[in-house]
């Protein structure tokens, strides 16, 4: 897909990750470690739950407040 956004790249690349560790920590009971296939991910519902929670994380990641000691440091800089 040529002319996509680095955003939506990495709302992709992030919800597969998040998919499979979320299938992964469904299934590890059944000590199964291969990587699922996309078509199980969306099956299971891991596909639909990690676009939410990609989502949320790149806006968390995006919007996150300093904490009082980074900004003591950038201030005595």
């Amino acid at each position: 897909m040529s002319g996509t956004s680095p955003f939506w790249r990495r709302v992709r690349e992030l919800r597969r990750e998040i998919a499979i560790e979320l299938y992964m920590q469904n299934h590890r009971h059944l000590e199964v470690f291969n990587t699922p296939e996309e078509a199980e991910l969306k099956e299971g519902g891991y596909w639909d739950k990690a676009r939410v929670l990609a989502l949320r994380r790149i806006r968390d990641e995006a919007f996150r407040f300093k904490t009082l000691k980074e900004e003591r440091t950038e201030c005595d800089e």
